[in-house]
This record gives C-alpha cells, sequence and structure tokens, in this order.
C-alpha cells in the first residue's frame, strides 16, 4: 500500500471485493468498508485502511469503488455514502446489476454531485486478485478518463463501451451466453452418456478447435462477420442432423431444451430459402427481425 498516493474507496469487502483490493493497493490507498466486522477485519489484515463506515470513505476519498450483492444493496450504499461527503465525487459500480439499476445509482448520485462509472468485471476472482481480469465499460468520456488508472491496476483488457449501463449490459450478453452454453453442455453429455459415449471422449471432442469453438471462431468470426456463406456446410444438412439428434434423444428418453429450440430455428430458416447456404446464414433471420447488421463495420470491430 502506497501512503503518498491518493485514496481509493472500496465498499464491499466480499471475495470479489477483497480480491480486486489486492491490486489496487500496490498504487493507492484503499480505505474499505463492508457491513461485516468479519470482513472489514479481514481487510485490515491484507494491509487495508478498514473504515467505520460508508460515509466515512466517501470523506476521505474522491473516487470509490462498489462491489456489492444486490442493485439494492448498491442504491443504500450510495445513501450511506452521501451522509460524508459525495460532491465531486465518483462512484465506480462494479457489481453486477441491470443497465436501469445503475442509472438509478447515477440518479442518485448525481443528486449529490457526484457521477457513476459502471464497470462490469469479466473474469474469476482470481484473475481479479492477480490484476488481469477485464472491464467492460460504461462512462463518459470525463469520467473514464478518471477511472482509467484505477482500473488499469487490476485489468488486463479494459472496453469502453459508451455511456453510464453500456458495460453491464455487455456483462448480461456475455453471462447469458456462458449459462446457455452450460445447458447446451450438459444436453449433450447427457445424450453422450445415454449413447454411450464416455464422457472423457465427449469432453476431449468439445474442448478442441473443431469442437465447442468451432461455431464461434469460424462461423461466426469468419462466417457472419464477413458475410461470407458460399460453400461449407448447408443449411439443410445442418437441420437434418439436428432431426437426427432430436430422434435419438426421444429413443433414448434424454430431456433436451436448447438443442430442441435450436432446431426452430433451422426450420424457419428453411422457409426463408436459406438451405443452400453455409448454415451461418441463420444469422439473417435475426438480421431481418432487428434491422440490425452482424457484417457492418461497427459490429466486426
Amino acid at each position: 500500500m502506497q501512503h503518498d498516493q491518493p485514496s481509493v474507496g472500496l465498499i464491499g469487502l466480499g471475495n470479489a471485493g477483497l480480491a480486486l483490493a489486492r491490486p489496487l493497493a500496490r498504487r493507492f490507498t484503499v480505505v474499505g468498508y463492508d457491513k461485516s466486522e468479519e470482513r472489514c477485519r479481514l481487510a485490515a489484515q491484507a494491509g487495508l485502511i478498514a473504515a467505520t463506515s460508508a460515509a466515512e470513505v466517501s470523506r476521505r476519498c474522491e473516487v470509490m469503488l462498489l462491489s456489492l450483492p444486490t442493485p439494492a444493496a448498491s442504491l443504500a450504499a450510495a445513501a450511506e455514502l452521501a451522509q460524508g461527503r459525495l460532491a465531486g465525487r465518483l462512484i465506480i459500480e462494479t457489481s453486477t446489476v441491470g443497465p436501469h439499476d445503475v442509472e438509478q445509482l447515477q440518479a442518485a448520485a448525481a443528486a449529490h454531485g457526484a457521477t457513476v462509472v459502471d464497470s462490469a468485471i469479466v473474469g474469476g476472482v482470481h484473475k481479479l486478485a492477480d490484476g488481469r481480469t477485464t472491464f467492460l465499460v460504461g462512462a463518459s468520456a470525463t469520467d473514464y478518463a478518471r477511472a482509467k488508472p484505477i482500473l488499469e491496476c487490476a485489468a488486463e483488457e479494459i472496453f469502453h463501451l459508451g455511456d453510464t449501463g453500456a458495460g453491464m449490459r455487455a456483462k448480461l450478453v456475455n453471462n447469458a451466453i456462458a449459462h446457455t452454453t452450460m445447458v447446451m453442455l450438459l444436453e449433450g453429455a447427457a445424450l453422450a452418456a445415454k449413447a454411450g459415449v464416455p464422457m472423457q471422449v465427449y469432453y476431449t471432442l468439445m474442448r478442441r478447435e473443431s469442437g465447442l469453438l468451432r461455431p464461434l471462431t469460424h462461423r461466426f468470426g469468419e462466417r457472419i462477420l464477413q458475410q461470407d456463406f458460399d460453400g461449407g456446410m448447408p443449411t439443410a444438412n445442418a437441420r437434418k442432423d439436428s432431426a437426427l439428434a432430436l430422434a435419438l434423444a426421444r429413443e433414448l428418453g434424454v430431456p433436451l431444451f436448447t438443442m430442441q429450440a435450436s432446431h426452430t430455428v433451422y426450420e424457419m430458416a428453411a422457409s426463408r430459402g436459406l438451405d443452400r447456404l453455409d448454415y451461418a446464414s441463420i444469422s439473417k433471420l435475426w438480421e431481418d427481425w432487428l434491422g440490425i447488421a452482424f457484417g457492418s463495420a461497427d459490429h466486426a470491430a
């Protein structure tokens, strides 16, 4: 901890909060607070200054980070910070909350002259503690410039995605993909197990570039972003394979959720005349529904 450096506040000293404190403390004096006395003791043992209240943190620090379990906890923290000093302060929200929750926090802070940056964390606690996390940031250019030197202490990558709320929107997308993929992997594992495929073989197939990563690196990265749907595996063949997998699942009594829903998309693609194009062309359905372009310069950047 560098006492000749400016102080940075940290509200919330749970696992993520204490992990975040480690890289911050290498360059800043970290003043932390948690409602749990035990967490405050752990923070003090880790070299942080343990404050007795959130108000004390806001009196001592111009920039404060939140690492809290719920949106309600963040709003409550803002109210407690306001009991100290918030005028001219910057609040960096690292908790996982919704974009509307960030807007509420911003409104509450603005009422006391403070501004808010949402800085969603992508990556586990270990990466955070090692200073190798990824931050998805939503902020004005001015507030981002103010927050960046602090975030850089804990970051391997920082993406400034737009105004306040943009970071949380991006994290919700990222997490949704991870959670959906988990269900899909378990469906595949269940189907493999009932079909007599050893789990180690299933894992080996999925972890290869030709497995789970192929739709992302080839179909999305090389075909959808480049709008190249010539050649490759036709949508008709993907639909046929999907139907065969569903038939096998029915035969073996394996319940499917994501695979069943995915098959519906291939049926819709067939009705739209996409059967002869590479099956990455199912992306055209969303482009038509939403009036977006996956292959535009903005989306490909």
